[in-house]
């Protein structure tokens, strides 16, 4: 054996091999936790999922809220055009998507501006739609949303509509029973023609809650608008005094309306007045002349 071959051959064999068996275990761990953390993401997105997924499912198994919602639009337009408008309104609401509720026009006295009122019962859907065509016709000055919670009022109505119409049905089983006595068949008559009235009463009830918790009501209110002159700083003042001369005026047309009212029967009550003053007068002076007769 050659000194150089003798010399690789006193190495120490076993750390080498113990280094190189490390080195492969080294490479092949890099893989495995470039694998393992990919799939640590999908794990959150299912975990995403499934609290989206209760969510949702909590939000369908909660109880049903019946709100009843109502709008209000101050619209102000030109005062020529707010019977045009004040029409339009009326014309716009076809049913069944719209109710029309109720339709004032006032018109503008001396001193006042024309006013209109309109009110009218909408689907959600439509309510957009109608008042953005409305307004167009003016501008928007004032506007305002209310909503009624009619949630507990919706469940008695239906809990009540529920008991009677048990109780209807247990009644008409009574009449159907065999060898019933003639007197409880007419209490059951009777009592069974009660819970009827009552199960029609609250279906009334029911559909008027739904009729205000399904449709949106829309009330819009339409005013002319004012000139200049009638805006300015001392309009408030000038209407205060045509307001002042207009109540003096309307006072006396009041008492001359009194005064012709009592006029004939002030005639009526003079004639028999005047007679008996004046009979009680001569009989006061005969008496007078009598006494100084006597003395």
């Amino acid at each position: 054996m050659t000194p150089r071959l003798s010399t690789y051959l006193s190495i120490p064999v076993a750390p080498l091999l113990a280094l190189v068996l490390l080195t492969g275990c080294g490479k092949r761990e890099e893989p495995q936790a470039a694998l393992s953390a990919p799939a640590a993401a999908p794990s959150g997105a299912v975990a995403e999922k499934s609290a989206a997924a209760d969510t949702a499912e909590a939000a369908a198994n909660a109880p049903r809220r019946y709100i009843a919602v109502r709008q209000h639009l101050t619209i102000e337009t030109e005062p020529e055009q707010l019977s045009t408008v004040w029409q339009a309104a009326q014309q716009r609401c076809v049913e069944p998507t719209c109710e029309l509720l109720n339709a004032t026009l006032n018109k503008a006295d001396d001193y006042g501006v024309p006013t209109a009122q309109i009110s009218v019962r909408l689907k959600p859907s439509a309510v957009a739609a109608y008042t953005t065509a409305i307004s167009q016709n003016g501008k928007v000055i004032e506007q305002a949303i209310s909503r009624e919670d009619k949630t507990d009022e919706v469940i008695d109505v239906e809990a009540r509509q529920k008991n009677i119409a048990q109780l209807r049905d247990n009644l008409r089983q009574m009449l159907n029973q065999q060898n019933a006595k003639l007197a409880d068949l007419l209490a059951v008559q009777k009592e069974l023609a009660e819970a009827q009235s009552q199960l029609d009463s609250m279906a009334g009830r029911r559909l008027a809650l739904a009729n205000q918790t399904d449709k949106v009501a829309v009330d819009i209110e339409l005013r002319a608008r004012r000139s200049v002159a009638e805006r300015s700083v001392f309009a408030p003042l000038m209407q205060s005094w045509h307001e002042v001369g207009y109540r003096f005026m309307e006072n006396v047309g009041n008492v001359l309306t009194f005064v012709a009212s009592i006029l004939p029967w002030l005639l009526l009550l003079w004639l028999p007045g005047w007679w008996l003053i004046k009979r009680w007068r001569n009989w006061r002076a005969k008496r007078r002349a009598s006494k100084e007769k006597q003395a």
